[in-house]
Parts: structure tokens; C-alpha cells; sequence
């Protein structure tokens, strides 16, 4: 692979991220909008089953922000990289 093909290679991951990342903020988008009128819902239970609800959607928050700092991670160092190569 020459290093022309790689940077058009890398050029494709960069976008491709792109659009992960697009996709990604949308679920965070919609998972606030639901984490907000579940946890509204269940604010005063103390039932099992309403910890585990709030666990659950503590968990996926926490996914989506992990999701979205390893795509900025992955586009930094592919951008590193790229600019290396010239």
C-alpha cells in the first residue's frame, strides 16, 4: 500500500468516525430525553426494580460519553498520523 492509498484510507476512517460520532450523539440525544422522564417517573420509588432502572440508564449515559471520547480519540490519532505521513 503506497502512503498516497493510506491517506486516502485514513481520510475514510476520519469520515466514517464522523458519522458514528453523528449517529452516537443522536442516541445520547434521545437516551437524555428518556433518561429524563423515566427517572421523573420513578423519582420517589424505592422499589429494586426502580434502582435498576436507574443503574441502567446511569450505565448507557456513561457508554455513550466513553463511545463519543474513544471516536475523538481515534479521529486525534488518525489525524496525527495522516499529518505525518505529509
Amino acid at each position: 500500500m503506497s502512503i498516497g492509498e493510506v491517506k486516502v484510507v485514513l481520510d475514510e476512517a476520519h469520515h466514517l468516525l464522523d458519522q458514528g460520532k453523528t449517529t452516537i450523539e443522536g442516541v445520547g440525544t434521545g437516551l437524555d430525553e428518556a433518561a429524563g422522564l423515566v427517572l421523573a417517573t420513578l423519582h420517589d420509588s424505592q422499589r429494586t426494580e426502580a434502582d435498576q432502572a436507574r443503574k441502567a440508564i446511569a450505565d448507557a449515559v456513561r457508554e455513550v460519553k466513553l463511545t463519543l471520547r474513544v471516536i475523538a480519540a481515534a479521529q486525534e490519532h488518525g489525524s496525527t498520523y495522516r499529518k505525518a505521513l505529509g
